[in-house]
């Protein structure tokens, strides 16, 4: 067996090829390429640093305009020479004047810091805002077109629930129970048409038509049109469901006298009267009185004194009562002898009043600034009793002073010359 010679580390035993080494160099115009590419990125270096330092002057210069005449006008009419027309404006740039810097004062500067911005693109009107924190609907303003209902507060008058609304008395009381439009009682509830009207329960066999000639109505069509109505396919001579209630635009029902009234309650044992009767004015007001007797009266007086007032409305049927103008403060008296059964705040547009019972007679004081009697008590004629004043329903400082007999309001001029 032939023993394997012994391997040198160190020694090439895999030799393939010999490679000559090159020296690479650079040409000369490769080189001076390079130079050149250097200087000119540091040359342009520089220039952009000066540019980034050196403060930016504009160059504003005045220009000087001159112009050459070459015929002038003469005006026809005042003979003068005026402006030269043709007039040819030459401008001429100079450069020989100084430079002009735009400048500002420090009171201008504050002008300009106050001005709002303002958004030089403001949205289109067509545009849509989404996802709103807060969406919601705009809705117009409609006129109310239904009846509704109306729940009465302490201290309503049926004055005041219709200045509300913007409807008459009239139209309240026309459009509910007659008893509930004297003893407002707060929690009930009163209808409330949408526009002057009556607010009509059909009962029987009244037709369409007839109701509308009831209350003083021509054209029946003016209910069944109604949108406060049910009553579409409705022709003038059908006939309503019974219990219908059906609202009549325009319509006028009896005449409503809205004062109120004296209220003889029979048995009493206090006297003064046949078979012991009391008497009372509106009970359930403020200035109410228990049930009083009703006195014994006397002579008439005024209820002020002759000068101190002006007779400014007298009475009718809308108006039953006189009223005397006067400053406030002015002495009211008691117009006849008798006993107090109202004295204080009321809730029918009076304000402060008084009511004094006279036997079959009574008086009533209105719109008062200071009351000075009280219940129960006796007064006589010419008793200062109050003062002028301007509460309740009133448009000024006046009395409305009222006579009634038996209940019934009269004329005062026909029982007091005034």
């Amino acid at each position: 067996m032939i023993p394997e010679p012994e391997i040198n580390p160190l020694e090439d035993t895999h030799p393939t090829q010999t490679v000559k080494q090159v020296e690479l160099r650079p040409s000369p115009w490769q080189s001076f390429m390079g130079i050149g590419l250097l200087i000119g990125s540091f040359v342009f270096t520089l220039i952009a640093i000066v540019l980034m330092i050196a403060p930016v002057t504009p160059n504003i210069r005045e220009i000087a305009v001159t112009y050459t005449p070459m015929a002038t006008d003469t005006d026809s009419q005042t003979g003068q020479q005026g402006i030269p027309t043709d007039t040819i404006l030459t401008p001429v740039f100079r450069s020989d004047l100084p430079v002009i810097l735009p400048t500002i004062n420090p009171e201008q500067q504050a002008a300009l810091l106050t001005v709002p911005i303002t958004n030089l693109n403001p949205p289109s009107d067509l545009s849509v805002t989404r996802n709103m924190l807060a969406p919601f609907t705009i809705i117009p303003n409609r006129a109310r077109n239904q009846v509704i209902t109306y729940t009465i507060q302490k201290g309503d008058t049926i004055y005041d629930i219709a200045q509300r609304f913007g409807l008459t008395q009239e139209t309240i009381g026309w459009s509910n129970d007659r008893r509930s439009i004297w003893t407002l009682q707060p929690g009930d509830t009163l209808n409330i048409p949408p526009t002057d009207g009556v607010y009509h329960q059909a009962v029987g066999e009244a037709t369409l038509r007839e109701i509308a000639a009831q209350y003083q109505v021509d054209d029946p069509y003016t209910m069944i049109d109604s949108e406060a109505n049910q009553l579409a396919g409705f022709t003038p001579e059908m006939t309503p469901p019974s219990g219908t209630w059906i609202f009549v635009p325009g319509g006028q029902a009896e005449e409503i006298n809205w004062a109120p009234q004296i209220e003889v309650v029979q048995g009493g044992t206090s006297g003064g009267g046949a078979g012991g009767n009391l008497v009372s004015f509106q009970p359930g007001d403020p200035g109410s009185c228990r049930p009083q007797p009703p006195g014994t009266g006397g002579g008439w007086g005024r209820p002020m004194a002759i000068g101190t007032y002006t007779v400014t409305r007298g009475f009718s049927s809308w108006h039953p009562g006189i009223d005397l103008a006067a400053p406030i403060g002015t002495s009211v008296y008691a117009a006849n002898s008798g006993t107090v059964i109202f004295a204080g705040r009321n809730n029918w547009g009076y304000g402060n009043a008084i009511v004094i019972s006279h036997g079959p007679f009574a008086t009533l004081y209105g719109h008062l600034n200071s009351v000075n009697v009280s219940c129960g008590q006796t007064v006589g004629t010419g008793q200062i009793i109050g003062t002028v004043g301007n509460t309740g329903n009133s448009s000024g400082p006046h009395l409305h002073f009222e006579i009634m007999y038996n209940g019934i309001r009269g004329n005062p001029q026909s029982t007091i010359s005034f």
